[in-house]
Formats: C-alpha cells, sequence, structure tokens
C-alpha cells in the first residue's frame, strides 16, 4: 500500500502548484471558506504520522497548521506569504480518525499577517493550536 502511495505522490508532485509530495502522501484535501475568509484542511490519520510510540508525531501537526495557515495567506491576500514564527500548543492526541485544520486571520497587515489554526479530530476534539505570523512576499 505505502510503495503504491509514494509512487503517486512523485508522479502527482508539481513544483509551485498545490500538488505537492507530501500533500499526496498525507491525503490533504483542502476547502476555502471566502464568507468567513478561512482555509479547511482535512486528512486522514494514518501510520506515516505517527511517531514511535505510535500517536501523530507534533511535527506532523505543525506542519498541516502551517500548511493551512499558508494557504489561508496566499487565497485571502492574493500573493504568498512566508512563515516568520509559528508556536504550536498540543492539547491531546489520536492514533485513528481523521483530522480538521481550520485556519482564520487575527489581525491582516500590509506587510505582516498574524494568524491561528486550530486542528481537531473527528469528534471537533481541539488537539492542537498553531499561532503564525506570516509575511507577503512579493511577486
Amino acid at each position: 500500500m505505502w510503495r503504491e502511495k509514494l509512487e503517486k505522490a512523485m508522479e502527482d508532485h508539481e513544483e509551485g502548484t498545490p500538488q505537492l509530495f507530501l500533500y499526496s502522501m498525507l491525503d490533504f484535501a483542502f476547502d476555502y471558506d471566502e464568507e468567513n475568509e478561512a482555509v479547511v484542511l482535512t486528512a486522514p490519520v494514518s501510520e506515516i504520522m505517527f511517531n514511535p510510540v505510535g500517536f501523530i508525531h507534533g511535527g506532523v501537526i505543525t506542519y498541516m497548521a502551517d500548511t493551512a495557515l499558508g494557504h489561508l495567506c496566499a487565497a485571502f491576500l492574493d500573493q504568498p506569504s512566508v512563515s516568520l514564527e509559528l508556536k504550536t500548543q498540543f492539547f491531546r492526541t489520536v492514533n485513528h480518525g481523521s483530522l480538521k485544520a481550520i485556519a482564520t486571520f487575527q489581525k491582516k497587515g500590509k506587510n505582516v499577517q498574524f494568524a491561528v489554526c486550530r486542528i481537531f479530530d473527528e469528534s471537533d476534539h481541539c488537539l492542537a493550536e498553531t499561532t503564525g505570523t506570516f509575511y507577503a512576499v512579493k511577486t
């Protein structure tokens, strides 16, 4: 199963597009809520996400949050942004089901944005919260 998933992710990878290797490997799905300026990123929990103890690795949670926050900035600022700072607080963990990340702005500035992403399990328990500062890149 993992070999096929790896090969598909390698085939799907296209630099500069939403078709990135890790997005495919982790089965990321994006939804853009224009009315509320929010991004919802979902993914099934899989063994590839686990740490040696058998739960989701904190780096995977932070990567998911950073991805949702980056898409938030790109979608609603009409220009890409880069992470200046991230802070993730972990509240609980899971080893099955699905994850839902919801990213929203706290404050939108001319060049710097402040945003938050909360990650929930399929029972809507908040697993983690990531706050981030992002800089709008001039292209």
